[in-house]
């Protein structure tokens, strides 16, 4: 806000404690047992954000949870889902004005705060630390409560615009909102809306198609800590079996067709030799040319408010909010080859497609290979960049509405009674998928005996209309070629909620040195899920191996009730060094319908010695119920491709614990991963699984020196550990762990099955389970400080979080199967957000500076040779905002996020990464406000 509008202020009265609700008894948030960090949207707004997600990552208590960027292509592609601490969507809880809303997830509790429209939010509060007893289940965490705008007086719009300095990554957000007063003021209303687009951004858009940095085994490593770096760079990988032009493999080579002419397909550099190559330069395909690193969104969101004095002690409330999102997502072009792992599956046919003699559309060139080494047919391997590019689309809508009663029992106490339904339908398409038994029919041509056209071998197939397509051709498919061989798969998802509940808040009984809290309440939930896929998705023509996955249908439900209390006794209050002393707590007892009864409680204190320093704890006990996939979902199996096992060349030598296992398994040499072939992997819900419990200490100090007028900070540690974690090890992840145990008498070991001749992992089961532990402990730093500096005012923020430690204990009492994370590039050690403002009259202009410290590509390594660089650098960015009122009611201002153009650092992996680094780069962008 400028300074005009604060002209008759004092400095002490400028800042103003804002009220949070980081438990059910309202108190400010710097005198709060539990630490609450505030995000004020507007923040958000002037530095050109269009979600409330952008805008909460500047706080670094938050991990890189789900958004545009960070989940491109799974189920839930699209949502906003908040991840505290990283330690997954589904242990971070998400209210709104205190209260839960239905998912939007196809399989967990992930609410999708994108479905808030962003000019309705005031600000967002995070409560670290597990809360359950306070707000229930899976705030094992922490929570996230979105506060929204309950006064609105007149007619209120805003918009902000900006595109990348590149020309694309362009992003819109106009909003407008109005509220009021009516019937004698005894109600009011507010309602408001938003419209907001964000466009896709493709590999292509930041790097050459020829580029694809990844580490590769080093061919001339022999073993571990032998002075050689077990992995090297690779810049410009490629495969040559996935080209955009017809190859195939003959005579231990790799051959080209192009047109008319056939060539060998070679390496710069082998790192994969062999009829499945991958090579540095030369040849072949980039395979990430295609990859969605963010995906494109139109959304509407809309909500309104109203509350009416009944009478004079009682009020109804009510609320509803309507949202619809489309995203448009990208999944590259098909590709096939003569492994057994496409198009394997019910239907009949498997591997890609087969040059044959009697094709009409055989090259003259390969015609003469094939005679001249007596085949008939020969396996063609290629990438269909000539058909259109599969795509995945989302199509939610999310409608919430509610009312509520309340009113005052005494002078002290409030009562109230609510009742809401929240549903959300996401219709999902996945466009352009092979239809197996068409597409198969259809790349199997002959010439018609007759006219000598090219048509579709199959009798059956060319009496439903079989239009066939040449598999040695680039030009464009036709229409009619791409309606007969691809089809769209559609999905439908719906998500149901049922909440209604009562509470009693408010001061309790006299103390002689204040009054007592409490909070007391019921709440029943219900929940549903119902899942319905493609009839020729369950057919297998839609879903086969290397391609669609399978997603079995759920129709799954539970039903909670749950009690609660919360209490704040004042023990102490202006004595010699106990200025003020609280102590509270809390307790809930649930009952679910599928796991049955859990406990969480808390306790805590606020102990003020002095005025201007604080301290604070609270050791909590939360738990997290599985969700319906982890419990429910059907086991699928699964062909894999390609994939680098743990007794491999790359990772043997890479403990003697690792190679004597290996050595014991029968593997006395490293196995050769050239077959392009990986196991059959069995995933699947478990309904025996029980609830995670997690145990959490916070504690912290708070100073506001007095000497030093308009400054606070807050300094708190935080430990949570998180038991009978739910998980779902990866295949590979299966392999590597039955290895590195003491011995191979482990229960990984019997989760996966060999080759007795290859070695190779034939199957893996990796259904759900209650395996590990999952602990971590930080301390986060929270400064402010605020004053008059010349004609105007200064403003200087700051939110930090050091991570000290952060493990997943994989199984517990075995060492080697912990997987360390803290200062990893997804974890980095510190984060921080230092925010700087300048306001004078009508001009405000801000410096928001992002701190990511170096941190290490992978800290569960053996050796420093694991790889030839394993440190990404520190990063530092700067967003730039101006802000101009050019009369009362309108304002203006422009920005630039990402001052200096800062790119992730040129490695594998990270330099392509969306989600910590970014790759949009400089962002300009322009906001404008009215008020009528």
């Amino acid at each position: 806000m400028p300074v005009h509008a604060q002209e008759e202020a004092t400095e002490a009265e400028v800042v103003e404690a804002i009220v949070v609700t980081g438990s059910r008894i309202a108190r400010p948030g710097l005198e709060s047992a539990m630490p609450v960090s505030v995000t004020v949207m507007d923040e958000g707004f002037a530095l050109g954000h269009v979600s409330a997600i952008e805008t909460l990552k500047l706080d670094p208590a938050i991990g890189i949870g789900q958004d545009l960027a960070s989940d491109v292509r799974g189920w839930d592609a699209g949502i906003s889902a908040v991840n505290l601490r990283n330690l997954g969507t589904n242990r971070s809880l998400t209210l709104i004005d205190g209260q839960r809303r239905v998912s939007s997830s196809a399989r967990s509790s992930a609410v999708d705060i994108g479905m808030i429209p962003a000019g309705m939010i005031d600000r967002v509060e995070v409560v670290s630390g597990g809360a359950a007893a306070i707000y229930g289940a899976d705030a094992v965490t922490g929570a996230v409560n979105i506060i929204t705008k309950r006064s609105i007086e007149g007619l209120h719009f805003s918009a902000t615009g900006g595109v990348a300095e590149r020309g694309d990554a362009d992003k819109f957000l106009a909003s407008l909102s109005t509220g009021g007063r009516f019937a004698d003021d005894r109600g009011t209303f507010a309602i408001g809306g938003t419209y907001s687009s964000t466009s896709p951004l493709i590999y292509t858009d930041r790097f050459d198609s020829q580029d694809w940095v990844t580490y590769r085994a080093n061919p001339a490593n022999t073993g571990i800590n032998d002075g050689i770096p077990d992995r090297v760079i690779a810049y410009h990988t490629r495969q040559l079996y996935f080209d955009y032009v017809p190859t195939y493999w003959l005579g231990g080579q790799r051959w080209m067709i192009e047109g008319d002419s056939i060539r060998t397909s070679n390496c710069d550099i082998t790192y994969t030799p062999g009829q499945y190559a991958v090579c540095d330069g030369g040849d072949g395909r980039n395979l990430s040319d295609r990859d969605e690193k963010r995906i494109g969104m139109k959304s509407v969101a809309l909500m309104g408010r109203a509350d009416y004095d009944l009478a004079d002690n009682l009020k109804l409330d009510a609320h509803v909010s309507y949202a619809r999102q489309r995203t448009d997502g990208t999944y590259n072009y098909w590709r096939d080859d003569s492994r057994t792992t496409y198009f394997s599956g019910p239907v009949p046919g498997s591997r890609g497609a087969s040059a044959r003699l009697d094709n009409p559309w055989l090259p003259d060139a390969l015609r003469d290979v094939m005679v001249a080494n007596n085949l008939t047919s020969l396996y063609i391997d290629r990438a269909y960049g000539n058909f259109p590019e599969r795509e995945v689309d989302h199509d939610r809508e999310s409608t919430t509405f509610g009312p509520s009663l309340s009113g005052k029992l005494t002078d002290t106490l409030q009562w109230q009674a609510f009742w809401q339904y929240g549903r959300t339908k996401d219709n999902v398409t996945e466009a352009n998928v092979p239809w197996k038994s068409h597409w198969i029919a259809a790349r199997d041509a002959i010439a018609d005996p007759v006219t000598g056209q090219a048509i579709c071998r199959d009798a059956v197939a060319r009496a439903l209309g079989c239009v066939p397509f040449n598999i040695f051709g680039t030009e464009p498919a036709t229409p009619e070629q791409i309606k007969w061989a691809m089809a769209d798969r559609h999905e439908l998802r719906i998500n149901t909620q049922q909440i209604y509940g009562a509470n009693i808040t408010g001061e309790l009984f006299p103390l002689p040195h204040g009054n007592a809290s409490m909070a007391v309440g019921v709440e029943h939930r219900e929940e549903t899920l119902k899942t319905r896929d493609d009839p020729l998705a369950l057919a297998g023509e839609l879903v086969y191996g290397a391609g669609p996955t399978e997603h079995p249908e759920l129709d799954a439900s539970f039903r909670v009730t749950e009690a609660y209390g919360e209490l704040i006794v004042p023990v102490v209050r202006d004595l010699p060094f106990a200025k003020r002393l609280e102590i509270e707590g809390a307790y809930r007892y649930s009952d679910y319908s599928t796991v049955g009864s859990t406990n969480a409680w808390k306790a805590g204190t606020f102990w003020s010695p002095l005025n201007g320093i604080s301290f604070r704890g609270v050791r909590s006990r939360s738990v997290r119920t599985p969700n319906f996939g982890e419990l429910y979902e059907a086991k699928v199996e699964t062909l894999t491709g390609a994939y680098t096992d743990a007794c491999s060349a790359a990772l043997y030598y890479a403990s003697d614990r690792r190679a004597a296992n290996c050595a014991a398994l029968g593997i006395l040499t490293p196995v050769a991963n050239s077959t392009g072939v990986g196991p059959v992997v069995v995933t699947g819900g478990n309904p025996d699984l029980e609830p995670e419990t997690s145990n959490s200490l916070t504690v912290g100090v708070v100073l506001q020196p007095q000497f030093l007028h308009g400054f606070d900070l807050t300094l708190d540690y935080w430990d949570i550990d998180i038991e009978n974690v739910i998980t779902q090890f990866s295949y590979a992840t299966l392999i590597q762990l039955c290895v590195d145990a003491p011995t191979i008498e482990n229960p990984y070991c019997a989760r996966v099955t060999r080759d007795p001749v290859s070695h190779l992992a034939t199957r893996v089961e990796s259904n759900q389970l209650n395996a590990s532990r999952l602990y971590a402990r930080g301390i986060d730093i929270g400064a402010s400080y605020t004053r008059l500096l010349g004609p105007g005012r200064i403003n200087i923020s700051f939110k930090g979080s050091n991570l000290i430690e952060m493990v997943t204990e994989t199984t517990p009492g075995i060492r080697e199967g912990d997987i360390m994370r803290d200062g990893e590039w997804q974890n980095p050690r510190f984060r921080g957000t230092l925010r700087t403002e300048y306001e004078i009259d009508r001009f405000n202009v801000a410096l928001t500076t992002r701190y990511i410290s170096s941190a290490a590509f992978d800290l569960n390594v053996d050796s420093d040779e694991a790889y030839p660089r394993n440190r990404v650098p520190a990063k530092i960015y700067n967003d730039l905002s101006v802000q101009v009122d050019l009369w009362d009611n309108y304002e203006v201002g422009i920005g630039v996020e990402n001052l200096f153009d800062v790119m992730p650092t040129y490695m594998p992996t990270i330099y392509q990464d969306n989600t910590v680094y970014g790759i949009v780069g400089r962002y300009f962008y322009a906001t404008v406000r009215a008020t009528f």
